[in-house]
């Protein structure tokens, strides 16, 4: 059997009337349970009509609820009728039905009845296929309503694991918390969350209880740094528990702990500004704790992610210097060789590095991968000094079995290779060969290192060349010899399709100026600029293209425009699509004049982009399938921004024809009558405010709401269409408004009511308008209007 349920909420009905609606599907047929109820009684009746068909009606007391839209159901309709002070609710069902009326509740009373009058507080309207909907005819007879006031209702206290009622509750506490711990220090979390629940349900007055609230905290904490939330706990309702915790644990000394975790469950919910006031009171009244510490490193990382990174960074600075913990401050030193690894100056980030090797080294061994990634960083870098120390420390630290191990050994003898420590590279090298001698991993670049160390000159193996050119290249640097290697390098990178690494000699070509090697450069950046087309990035081909002197002339000239107008190269797109305008295939050309209206517009030469769209709109009527509609927008913008209204009306008429109706014809609207509103043109405003609000309804969306509301209706008290003005200030008000705009709302209906002479009703929202605690001209307006009527 599967089910599924959808609950429907009225949230018109904010008194005592509730109505909703559950919904689901079992053995692949539909249902619905429709749940009608009111603190008064009221009437439900079924009514039988022709064929067998049902209708159901209820009616209450209209009171003041508002103007309810009809609704249609998959199962059903339902309909609302206001008459004679009465709310008429109509349900027509389109299967099989039964009205039910829920007179009592059965775990609340002694006796039990089925009721068939048609006055209750609680009616259910069932209705599914499979329901049979009319009884067979009952026997005559008397109907009691059974009595079960001589029986108890059951009721049953805690268990344990045996099923047996639990007594002594404060028994048995101190294994829990042995338990507790010794899970958390396995690292096993979940279980930890468990047990502590069960611990304080248990022996709520233990000894041990703020030990079993801490650690069901530290647990969530744990779980919460890769988990979004776990079962019923996220980090909102850690919060909860760990002020709970504060509330009843005041003098605890675990207490900056706490607020440490509950700083740390903020930030996990983006919420910087608490974690910002747990902080604050770290620092106030916790100064020395190291969780203080840790507070401020976990709320600069957040700040780090979230481009604050001149606030992190102080955060990390303060830590490192103000700090005795030695792995507090070298995590804090960790943080800042990041964050300059990230601006690219990483002689920085070295200092800050060499600062944990050389008091704390084993602080790289907490997390072997990152440690790593980091020594690659350096590698990349040319600063094999500190890669190597850094594979150096993982290798002492760690068995021959352990993940890192073993690349960790390799990289020690290149990077001192790189270092030309020519007798340590070579000990750590045969060091290797010896360890992994039938199944290293590496043994291949172990040795192809060491022939490099004995200068192995004729070599046909790629990886060989590559570490042999290398070597030349840093031993014998701006010599013929080093330069040689260079460009051999970059040759045998740009034959392999390394292009990248071709370019990572950039500067070190530049500096030699060699010919060759350059030509390598502007080769390898075309050859990355077409793979950049194909994957859509154009900040890469931007960037390569104001770097090396590529052959644009050979690029996707589309793509290439593209690239420009994204990257808002917006004097190069415009050469650009100017040298194509006059390219032979007409296709292309009327394509090119689309882009040429497209950057005179961003260009804001409006005069232009209207002359380039009329010749694109000219040329491409007569070309098959070509398509020059985007530039009907740049032609209608423009004509605006050249208060050429009466053109511009034009061109979105021909818009309307040629485009159908989508959002961008929606932004049109708008902004004709945002224009025509500027220039009290109330008449134009009311057209196209109007089909703007209409394709709004159509498709579902209100982007340009409650603005263009307020200026159709306006527009509409403008012209004298009271009536409808007044429909749509209504309507209005009945939106989810900002104060600004409620206030200009009420502002505005005031103005309809007294222009009708309604002055009750205009006082009325006067009223509430003057009340309001947000001040704006429109409250002003709400008061001076308000004198004049007093």
């Amino acid at each position: 059997m599967k089910k599924a349920f959808l609950v429907l909420f009225f949230p018109i009905f904010i008194y005592a009337f509730n109505l909703s609606l559950n919904s689901g599907i079992e053995n692949g047929k539909p249902y619905s349970v429709l749940q009608l109820s009111d603190e008064e009684e009221f009437e439900c009746v079924e009514q039988l009509l022709a064929y067998d068909t049902k209708r159901y009606v209820c009616m209450l007391n209209d009171g003041v609820l508002p103007q309810i839209e009809d609704t249609i159901l998959p199962l059903m309709d339902i309909k609302y009728k206001k008459q004679d002070g009465k709310l008429f609710v109509i349900i027509l069902p389109k299967a099989n039905s039964r009205l039910l009326n829920i007179s009592s509740e059965l775990y609340n009373d002694t006796r039990a009845f089925s009721s068939s009058s048609s006055i209750s507080k609680h009616f259910s309207i069932i209705i599914d296929q499979s329901l049979k909907e009319f009884d067979p005819l009952k026997p005559n007879g008397l109907n009691f309503a059974p009595d079960f006031s001589e029986l108890l209702r059951p009721s049953i206290g805690a268990l344990d694991l045996n099923m047996a009622p639990i007594e002594g509750m404060d028994s048995n506490d101190i294994d829990l918390y042995i338990n507790i711990k010794r899970a958390y220090e396995s690292g096993n979390y979940p279980v930890v969350v468990a047990e502590t629940k069960i611990a304080i349900q248990r022996h709520p007055q233990s000894l041990f209880a703020s030990e079993f609230l801490l650690y069901r905290l530290r647990a969530l904490d744990k779980i919460f740094e890769k988990e979004d939330r776990f079962e019923d706990s996220t980090p909102n309702s850690l919060v909860a528990e760990g002020r709970a915790w504060m509330r009843k644990f005041a003098a605890d000394e675990n207490y900056p702990e706490v607020l440490y975790i509950i700083a740390r469950a903020y930030l996990k919910d983006g919420i910087a500004s608490d974690a910002k006031y747990m902080l604050d009171t770290l620092i106030n009244e916790h100064e020395r704790s190291k969780f203080t510490r840790l507070t401020m490193l976990d709320y600069a990382d957040y700040l780090y992610k979230n481009s604050r990174q001149k606030e992190a960074i102080s955060f990390y600075e303060n830590v490192l210097y103000n700090t005795g913990d030695v792995n507090i401050a070298s995590r804090a030193a960790l943080s800042l060789v990041d964050a300059n690894i990230d601006k690219e100056k990483f002689e920085d980030a070295k200092n800050f590095i060499l600062k944990i090797l050389n008091a704390n080294e084993k602080f790289f061994m907490n997390d072997p991968a990152r440690a790593i990634n980091l020594a690659g960083v350096f590698v990349d870098k040319n600063m094999p000094d500190v890669a190597a120390k850094i594979y150096e420390i993982i290798v002492d630290n760690s068995e021959r079995n352990s993940p890192f191990y073993e690349v960790a050994l390799k990289n020690i003898g290149i990077n001192l290779a790189k270092l030309n420590d020519v007798n340590r590279a070579y000990a750590y090298l045969k060091r290797y060969e010896s360890e992994f001698k039938y199944n290293g991993e590496y043994s291949a670049e172990v040795t192809q290192a060491l022939d490099a160390l004995f200068f192995e000159l004729k070599e046909n193996n790629s990886t060989k060349l590559h570490e042999h050119y290398r070597s030349l290249m840093d031993k014998y640097d701006s010599s013929d010899i080093g330069k040689k290697a260079l460009v051999s390098e970059m040759a045998l990178n740009f034959n392999e399709r390394k292009y990248r690494d071709v370019l990572s000699y950039t500067q070190k070509a530049r500096d030699l100026n060699l010919t060759e090697a350059t030509n390598y450069l502007d080769r390898a950046a075309y050859e990355l600029a077409r793979i950049g087309f194909i994957n859509n990035d154009c900040q890469i081909v931007i960037n390569l293209l104001e770097n090396y002197d590529v052959d644009k002339i050979s690029l996707p000239q589309f793509k290439l425009y593209e690239c420009y107008f994204r990257t808002a190269r917006y004097n190069d797109a415009l050469n650009l699509a100017k040298s194509h305008i006059k390219d032979e295939n007409l296709e292309d050309r009327v394509e090119w004049l689309v882009n040429l209206s497209k950057i005179l517009y961003q260009m804001k030469d409006y005069e232009q982009t209207v002359q380039v769209a009329n010749e694109a709109l000219g040329l491409g009527a007569g070309v098959e399938y070509s398509d020059p509609t985007p530039v009907l927008f740049d032609r209608f913008y423009s004509l605006l921004n050249l208060n050429r209204i009466e053109e511009a009306i034009a061109t979105l008429s021909a818009i309307e024809q040629l485009r159908g109706q989508d959002f961008k014809i929606i932004e049109a609207y708008n902004a004709i009558s945002e224009y025509a509103f500027g220039k009290n043109n109330h008449a134009t405003v009311t057209v196209y405010a109007k089909k703007a609000l209409e394709l709004q309804t159509r498709v579902k969306i209100n982007v340009f709401s409650p603005k263009l509301n307020l200026l159709y209706a306006t527009s509409l008290l403008k012209i004298d269409s009271i009536n409808e003005a007044l429909d749509e200030a209504k309507y209005i008000l009945n939106m989810k408004l900002e104060p600004q705009d409620r206030l200009r709302a009420l502002n505005l209906i005031s103005e309809i009511y007294i222009k009708l002479k309604r002055y009750d009703l205009a006082r009325e929202h006067l009223n509430e308008c003057v009340g309001s605690n947000f001040n704006s001209p429109w409250k002003s307006s709400c008061e001076a209007q308000l004198q004049i009527l007093n």
